[in-house]
């Protein structure tokens, strides 16, 4: 079930609200998922956006508790999207999940090592303030070798490298209604048979 983000955020704009969300929906951060997995994107990562249009967005102050809880709601948005989307492919090992805090218009991008002739799935989520989040998959010359732009917020990258190297996931925050909003990545492999792609090629 999807939570909006106003729920947690929500007690930052009304004054004297201790419980940001009910008991029973409210993420755990000790509980949900596998805590380890969660990496704290770097800020040199993050590039800026369109200042006009993040200056017309809404902003919230959020508490660290806040903010934990929006990682693993966006987070969650992963598993939700995989429990559909993951036959066949397993997460890599060692490779922690991508969660990062963005405005509209901004990007950020995530470095990935990927092997020569293996098949990938890379499979993003954001919290209920983000409406639409694209996936570019760059590789080491900063070409744009994959990508998915569909208007929603689970993009979804098949790719099996031609040659073993560093690739570039780039996040591109395309809609957020109250900032910032919560972005995530998890980088799967396929160990085992599986359908059709989960999404057509959308390469330039």
């Amino acid at each position: 079930m999807r939570v909006p983000a106003l729920a947690i955020v929500g007690c930052v704009v009304l004054a004297g609200c201790n419980n940001p969300m009910p008991e029973q929906d409210r993420p755990n951060p000790g509980t949900t998922g596998t805590p380890a997995r969660i990496a704290t994107a770097q800020n040199g990562n993050v590039q800026n956006g369109d200042q006009a249009a993040i200056n017309a967005t809404p902003q919230v102050s959020l508490t660290e508790q806040q903010r934990a809880e929006l990682r693993e709601l966006a987070k969650s948005y992963i598993d939700d999207a995989a429990a559909e989307n993951t036959q066949g492919f397993t997460a890599v090992s060692g490779v922690q999940d991508e969660v990062v805090a963005l405005q509209p218009t901004q990007v950020h991008n995530w470095t990935v090592q990927l092997q020569r002739g293996q098949s990938y799935r890379i499979i993003g989520g954001c919290d209920n303030e983000c409406t639409d989040m694209d996936f570019e998959l760059l590789d080491s010359s900063g070409k744009i070798i994959e990508r998915d732009t569909l208007p929603d917020s689970f993009p979804i990258i098949n790719v099996t490298p031609q040659s073993a190297g560093a690739y570039t996931v780039r996040f591109l925050m395309k809609t957020c209604t109250i900032a910032p909003c919560y972005a995530a990545g998890r980088l799967y492999h396929q160990t085992g048979s599986t359908t059709a792609p989960a999404r057509a090629s959308n390469a330039a």
